[in-house]
């Protein structure tokens, strides 16, 4: 009988831990790279913790009706869409990187007013801050991503998204879960508070790095 012909492997002959070690390493050595996957790790563990804290807030402490729930909820598409539309004319003015630093920045100031929002027409606070924050991370989002995928060597792109996305995508859970337990522990307002405050790493990061000196990523 004939023998049994083994599975074929992977491209080139390289195992899965191997391609990951590659990515990881591609990743965590880039001058560029490396600090916007920090960056959108942070940003993740802030959007997790929004994602659990902003029902809570609006309905408990805000005591908003469901209608208005839903609009200030949707406030953040709105800032999404608004961020991705101004998003190639920023980075044509001003350059990817200094783009990149200020909508950080940018994000960052009206994370701050999530938790100043009150009652009644103070609730256009939030809307107000759920707009700008979410218009801030999508820029940051468009300009890293598009970095990424123009930057990386195609035979390793694949290997590189798959490590950035299990880094980044992993924080969300880690933030609703610790902003979960801080509106437990302090109330809903105060964990939005602390949820906000952490906001602050991503600005620092990208200032603290080699991107705090470039005008494009390239």
């Amino acid at each position: 009988p004939r023998a049994a012909r083994p599975p074929p492997g992977p491209p080139g002959g390289t195992g899965m831990r191997e391609q990951i070690r590659e990515g990881w390493r591609f990743v965590t050595r880039h001058p560029v790279i490396r600090p916007c996957v920090a960056d959108a790790t942070a940003v993740n563990f802030v959007c997790g913790g929004l994602m659990t804290l902003t029902p809570v807030f609006l309905v408990r402490t805000l005591a908003a009706p469901a209608a208005a729930v839903g609009a200030l909820m949707a406030t953040g598409g709105l800032g999404s869409l608004l961020g991705a539309a101004a998003t190639p004319r920023l980075v044509a003015r001003f350059g990817g990187a200094v783009a990149l630093r200020w909508a950080a920045v940018v994000a960052t100031a009206f994370a701050l007013l999530l938790p100043l929002a009150g009652p009644g027409w103070a609730t256009l606070v939030f809307a107000l801050g759920n707009a700008g924050f979410s218009a801030g991370v999508v820029v940051t989002s468009i300009v890293t991503r598009t970095h990424r995928q123009t930057h990386t060597p195609p035979e390793l792109l694949s290997r590189v998204m798959a490590t950035v996305r299990f880094v980044s995508w992993g924080a969300i859970p880690v933030g609703a879960l610790a902003a979960g337990a801080a509106a437990a522990a302090w109330g809903p307002r105060t964990a939005l508070l602390l949820v906000a405050v952490v906001s602050v790493v991503s600005p620092v990061i990208l200032l603290a790095g080699p991107i705090r000196r470039m005008r494009d990523l390239a």
